[in-house]
């Protein structure tokens, strides 16, 4: 974190001077590094900060697992609509739980009033970064990238969730040893909750002006077309390397998605093909009700529109070998500050609000507790050599929970070392015997601890299976809801062009210059297509009727899973406090006694020589 000596506010670690008023920034050590949150996931480092939270590299000390843990600001967490919007993101995302957005595993408030997020860590580069790279995509890996996103974006919606913010930087590109793209959709900050109570006001535009759809700046109603729209815009810039519209300032994006058309992306980019050109215009209607119905309806159009391309056969990218930077960066989300250089994506004009997002490289990732290597020096032959010292600061991984493997290493060499040298301080036997209570209560709780994190795994694990067969299930129902939507749309239409034809020809039929017998054949075609429409709508209401059940099952587990995994989190945190307390009280008295030891040791090595 930098903060600006004069005017005080805080910026993230890549800019080097303040925005508002040029001077430079000055680095600040982060207090929360080394600690542990919830008692169990150890903050290595920061990833990245920005106005309203920061996001930092975790280890989880149970499990020995890399996390993301996202933390928002003191001051906002005060604040119910601001704390309330950070933990949606966790609540939104595990109500829709889906292969292609990334998992947020936990979340909560610590004694002393930090809220935080805990995501899963992934290796890879932003879409952002790859389109600065790569851009203009080949239309096969265009597609690639948006199937991928789309059908993240299908569940999100079933489950009554819009995504709001759809943009680069928000799409995680995993690159796979086979040269594809595996797509992670990240930061539902300022998702919509349709069914939730909004923690917005009615004033404030939520997104960005590059990708932001015209019904949020009309303020209409808003539903999952809208996210298609920003799709449809990160389509257009993986083709092309630009944005839909030419802009001087970010204002001008905002007017323009509203009130002008698109420039065709085949004005920029003479090769893209005309098939991918109507799926990319299609999704920019500026009216919801000419884009695609739904996210797998976009689906069901973009894979027609492969079939037109000749297939994936056609990508080069399925023969590239792996990006030698495959697993070599780490996408988490943070504020942005101020304004972002590059296509004026960010500002603070026009009452436009942002969430977290950032992109950064993966830092070099330290051992927990990395040790001291100090060991006992080499004496004469003369006093028999000590057990090797172990290190002072246990560590983690294969040495246990709290490094209660290495405390146990420590304290037996500094026991032999004690005995060796026909102790009889009384101090530095009391210490020893206290370690040898604490290490006992330690070893005692680290495996209760253990036990219970397996079966907070297990739990997670189950509820993880449930909502996978649930939600694919749900998907399935969503595909045959959007078919026959589409049919009901068009049964719709028909009847519309037959009320109007029947209407025209009985006209003329008063004024004595139409034919009746054409008149009644549109009223029997009109009566076949409504007794159609009236199946049709019976079957679409079916369909509905099982996606609701659908979700309202998955709702009542998501909400029993919570709550069984807070309780256990609940007592898991309370319990492993205790534990790192009981860690903590062993350094000092194994400090005196191992300080005891070598000053013994030089004294007998110095009376040796």
């Amino acid at each position: 974190m930098k903060v600006c000596p004069t005017c005080g506010e805080a910026y993230g670690d890549d800019l080097a001077s303040c925005p508002r008023d040029g001077s430079p920034l000055r680095a600040v050590q982060d207090p929360l590094v080394g600690r542990t949150v919830g008692g169990r996931y150890r903050l290595i480092s920061r990833l990245g900060a920005g106005g309203m939270s920061a996001v930092y590299l975790a280890r989880h000390v149970l499990i020995d697992r890399l996390v993301a843990v996202k933390t928002l600001r003191r001051d906002l967490a005060q604040d119910p609509i601001q704390r309330d919007r950070f933990i949606r993101e966790a609540r939104a995302v595990n109500r829709v739980n889906h292969d292609n957005i990334v998992e947020i595993t936990d979340f909560g408030e610590t004694d002393d009033g930090l809220v935080y997020l805990v995501m899963e860590y992934v290796a890879g580069d932003s879409l952002l970064r790859v389109i600065g790279t790569d851009a203009p995509f080949e239309p096969m890996r265009a597609l690639h990238v948006a199937e991928q996103t789309a059908s993240a974006l299908g569940r999100a919606h079933q489950m009554g969730i819009v995504h709001r913010d759809l943009k680069p930087e928000n799409v995680l590109v995993v690159r796979r040893k086979d040269g594809r793209d595996f797509v992670k959709l990240l930061d539902f900050g300022i998702a919509k909750i349709l069914d939730a109570p909004s923690l917005t006001g009615s004033q404030q535009i939520f997104g960005t002006p590059g990708y932001i759809a015209p019904e949020y700046i009309q303020s209409t109603a808003i539903d999952g077309r809208a996210d298609l729209y920003s799709l449809g815009v990160l389509m257009y810039e993986m083709v092309t390397g630009a944005l839909p519209f030419d802009y001087e300032y970010p204002g001008d994006l905002l007017v323009k998605h509203v009130t002008e058309q698109p420039i065709p992306p085949s004005r920029r980019e003479p090769s893209v093909e005309p098939a991918l050109e109507k799926l990319i215009l299609r999704c920019l209607e500026k009216d919801p009700a000419k884009r695609f119905r739904d996210a797998y309806h976009f689906l069901e159009e973009l894979r027609l529109t492969r079939e037109r391309l000749g297939g994936e056969s056609t990508w080069g990218g399925l023969s590239e070998k792996p990006s030698a930077r495959e697993d070599s960066a780490v996408i988490v989300p943070r504020v942005d500050d101020v304004v972002h250089r590059a296509l004026l994506r960010e500002t603070d004009s026009a009452g436009i609000a942002y969430d977290d997002r950032t992109e950064i490289a993966a830092p070099e990732i330290p051992p927990d507790d990395e040790p001291r290597r100090d060991t006992l020096l080499d004496l004469d032959q003369a006093i028999p050599p000590p057990p090797p010292m172990v290190a002072r600061t246990p560590a983690t991984g294969d040495q246990g929970l709290l490094g209660v493997r290495r405390w146990r290493a420590r304290f037996d060499a500094l026991d032999a070392a004690v005995a060796q040298l026909l102790c009889t301080e009384p101090t530095v036997l009391d210490d020893l015997a206290f370690a040898m209570e604490v290490l006992e209560n330690l070893e005692s709780g680290v495996a209760t601890a253990e036990a219970a994190q397996r079966e907070i795994d297990q739990l997670d694990e189950q509820a993880r299976d449930f909502k996978s067969t649930l939600g694919r299930a749900i998907d399935q129902l969503a595909v045959k809801l959007s078919k026959a939507r589409g049919v009901l749309e068009e049964l719709a239409r028909r009847r519309d062009e037959l009320r109007a034809s029947r209407e025209s020809e009985n006209a003329r039929v008063r004024d004595g210059v139409g034919d009746e017998g054409r008149a009644d054949a549109l009223l029997w075609e009109l009566a076949t297509v409504e007794e159609a429409l009236r199946g049709h709508a019976l079957e679409t209401d079916e369909l509905e009727a099982q996606l609701s059940e659908l979700r309202a099952q998955l709702e009542a587990h998501n909400e029993d899973v919570e709550e069984r995994h807070m309780s256990l989190v609940t007592t898991a945190d309370v319990e492993m406090i205790r534990l790192d307390a009981l860690a903590a009280a062993l350094r000092l008295p194994l400090e005196r006694v191992q300080q005891w030891v070598e000053r013994s040791w030089n004294e007998g090595a110095a009376r040796v020589g």
